[in-house]
This record gives structure tokens, sequence and C-alpha cells, in this order.
């Protein structure tokens, strides 16, 4: 017989010559021994070939030659050909010559590039969330992750850095907005190590707070405070009032509001309420904000005044409007429920312009004559 013996070949071969597995061994070591191949001793060779005949392994080249000469047939005939080459495993080395090439051509002209493409992605981000941007800012940061990852130059790391920081964290709140904490999470986990190559405080204290605020929200606000316990002093205090803002929203989650109260006040003692700095403005409103959203989590009717003033600043996200919004629709949802729907109505709006589904879920706790309805 000698055809294709096809599956079970090689057991098939020692059957036609009345071997038994331990015979077959003999005289494959018999064999080796007479051409000067080194081979493993009879009793190894009979589990190999145990192995071999059922599939479980693929014999090395060198049995591979041996065995189809003991038994007058190719390798394929009977069975144990070697494996075909992986196409992608045999690419591998000239993409990632590629990659190191493309990296190692970034010049000034390709960063500034990226920056204006994040700018763009911001400014449509606050009008319009994951909705309008998420795909962009995908795009961006899959790009500058894969540029930094292979640029080999500290200095060059450090540029690519300062865009991907920024991109992540946008990233990370488009995922938040999502009801994605596990995305959300990797967003600011890749931010957090593009700040620190950066050295970009401001953008670690954003991360540490989009952190903590993914933690909240999976019920885990214990593990929030011990978070930023462990960032914050490590942390200038400049970048500082973010991560109070999450300190004051994960201790409302745990009912504590001393605690809650405090961090806001240590803000805003370093802030001043009679201000014309635009940026100062922004942090002040972002004050009120987190201010008025702890006090709505721990059910205090006074979270109305700081949430107003929260949407009187000067034009904000519509992220952050669709948040005081919300906050507001819960805060007055008891003594003043026709105020409460309004809020629900514009809240519900903006959550679907954006696409956010947190901010629609914290809506669905309203009582239904608080909860938006069509005109």
């Amino acid at each position: 017989m000698t055809g294709r013996i096809g599956a079970g070949g090689l057991r098939a071969a020692r059957a036609e010559r009345g071997w038994s597995q331990s015979q077959a061994a003999r005289e494959l070591v018999t064999l080796a021994r007479s051409s000067g191949a080194p081979v493993a001793g009879a009793a190894s060779l009979k589990t190999l070939l145990s192995r071999w005949e059922n599939g479980h392994a693929v014999p090395e080249p060198q049995y591979r030659a041996l065995l189809g000469e003991l038994y007058g047939r190719t390798p394929a005939e009977l069975g144990i050909a070697a494996p075909p080459a992986d196409p992608a495993a045999a690419g591998a080395p000239a993409r990632f010559r590629a990659a190191l090439a493309a990296a190692a051509a970034l010049d000034e002209a390709a960063l500034a590039l990226w920056r204006e493409q994040l700018d763009v992605a911001t400014r449509l981000d606050d009008e319009l969330g994951a909705t309008g941007a998420g795909e962009l800012v995908r795009a961006l940061v899959e790009r500058l992750d894969e540029t930094g990852r292979h640029t080999l130059a500290p200095s060059r790391r450090a540029a690519v850095a300062t865009v991907l920081a920024p991109a992540a964290i946008l990233a990370g709140g488009q995922e938040l907005d999502r009801g994605r904490p596990d995305i959300a999470w990797q967003r600011y986990d890749l931010a957090r190590t593009a700040a620190a190559e950066a050295d970009l405080p401001d953008a670690a204290a954003d991360v540490v707070a989009g952190q903590a605020t993914v933690l909240i929200d999976v019920g885990e606000a214990a593990a929030a405070i011990s978070l930023l316990d462990a960032v914050e002093p490590a942390l200038p205090r400049t970048a500082r009032p973010r991560v109070a803002g999450a300190r004051a929203g994960a201790a409302a989650a745990l009912g504590d509001a001393t605690a809650a109260r405090r961090a806001i006040s240590a803000v805003s003692r370093r802030l001043p309420a009679d201000t014309v700095e635009p940026a100062v403005a922004v942090e002040l409103a972002d004050l009120d904000r987190w201010h008025g959203h702890a006090l709505t989590v721990l059910g205090d009717p006074a979270a109305a005044h700081p949430l107003r003033r929260a949407l009187t600043a000067p034009p904000r996200s519509a992220r952050h409007r669709a948040a005081v919004h919300a906050d507001l629709a819960l805060t007055l949802a008891v003594e003043h429920p026709d105020d409460a729907a309004a809020h629900a109505r514009a809240a519900h709006a903006l959550a679907e312009r954006i696409g956010s589904t947190r901010t629609q879920e914290r809506l669905a706790a309203l009582r239904p004559s608080a909860t938006p309805h069509a005109p």
C-alpha cells in the first residue's frame, strides 16, 4: 500500500507492519543509531509515538524525517507534516519595523496637526459629546497610543504624551456617558501613564478624578476615596480642585455629609468668588456643579443654589449642562415638581444629543410626575 494514508496515517503505517508501539519505538531507535541521529530512548519514544498517533502533538523535524524513512512514506502521507506557517506571525517583524519607522518620522508639523484634531474633537464634544466626536476621539487616541509605544526618544515620547493625555481623558468621559465604565477606566489609565510621562499635573488630576467617578458609578465609593488619598498628596495644590470635586462625590455616595462639605469648602476658600478671570470663572462653575451634585446625592435641598449658579456660568459643555439639569431635577422633584420636570426635559434632551445613557439612567430615578414628556 503506497498511497496517502490520511488521518491516522501514522498508526495505520505501524499496524501494516504488525508492530506494537514499543516495537515501533525500538525500530526507530535502531534506525536513528544507524544514521547517527540523536533520539530519545525507547521508553520515551513509546510515549511520544502515542501522542503523535493520537494527534496530541506533531513530531519535531528530525523525528518526521526518521518516521518517513522507517515507514517508507512522506510526512504528509503519515499525517505528520509540519503545520502551515502563520501568515500573521511571518509578517510581524515587517509590521514592527514599519511602526518604528512611522514613529521615527514624527515631526513637529505632525504633532501640530494632532493638536488641531484634539481641539476640533474637544469643541465637537462640548456640544455633541460621544454622538458627534466619539469616533474622532477614538481614532486619535489609538493613533497617538500606537505612535507613542513605538517612539524611542524620551523627548519625543513626552511630546506625543502631551496630546495623548487630554485625548484619552476626553475618551474616558465619553465612555462614562455611554455607560461603559470598564472601557472608561482603560482610557483613564492610558491617560494617567501619558500624563506622568509628559509631566502634566493638571491632566493627572483630571485622570484620577475620572477614575474615582468610574468607581463611584459602579458602587465602589470607598475604593474611590482610597484612590484619591493615595494620589492627591503627589499633586501640586493648583491641580487639586478637580480631585476635591470627586472626593465630595465619593463622600456623598457613602452618606458622609461632613466629608463632602469639607472637600468643597477646602477648594472654595482658594477661589475668589468675585473674579473676572475666565479660567477662575470656569473653576467656580465646576465647583458649583460638584458642590450641588454632592448635596443632591445627600438629599439636601440646598443643592439647588450652587446648581443654579452653575447653569448661569460662562458657556459650558453639553455634558456639564446635562449633569446640572439632572441634579436640579432630582433636587426639586419633591417640593417643586413642575420645575423638576422642566429640568428633567432639558437634561433628557441634552443626554440624547451627546449619547449619555448615564444621565438618562439618573433621570430614571425621578418619580413619574417629574420625568420628561414629549411635547
